[in-house]
């Protein structure tokens, strides 16, 4: 058996695992792309850069919990593959004429996605620590 079954097997095969640490990987993308924007406001003909996720998140989930069904609630989940395979999708907008003259970059908008950005991105880090904290308090038991 590896060394590696639980952690594997049983921890990280469980969508809900799988999906933050999914939603952790774009958003801290989606910071970069902010800062990328942020950096390049100036710029004459720069493509505003956004990052997708989250509908496709959405998606993907509702196809395995249409192809899934678990005839026991002991059962482990079944193919993650379709979540684990799961990337965000970096896509260049194209220039607003109607923006900031220089290019698509709107600033104000570009801060307020950003704090959204970083507040989701530390939600999904205090949800993944209290579910690792939840399982080491199962392995550990109870009365420790």
């Amino acid at each position: 058996m590896p060394d590696n079954f639980i952690q594997d097997g049983l921890i990280d095969a469980a969508p809900g695992t799988v999906a933050l640490k999914k939603g952790l990987e774009a958003w801290a993308l989606r910071q970069r792309a902010h800062a990328h924007n942020i950096a390049n406001a100036e710029t004459p003909g720069y493509r505003r850069v956004a990052v997708d996720f989250e509908a496709q998140l959405m998606n993907t989930l509702q196809n395995m919990e249409e192809q899934l069904t678990q005839t026991d609630p002991e059962h482990l989940p079944g193919d993650l593959s379709d979540l684990e395979h799961l990337q965000p999708q970096v896509r260049q907008e194209p220039i607003d004429p109607n923006g900031n003259g220089i290019n698509g970059v709107d600033m104000d908008r570009e801060m307020a996605e950003m704090a959204e950005t970083q507040l989701r991105y530390m939600t999904g880090v205090e949800l993944l620590k209290r579910r690792y904290e939840g399982l080491k308090t199962v392995i550990r038991g109870s009365g420790q």
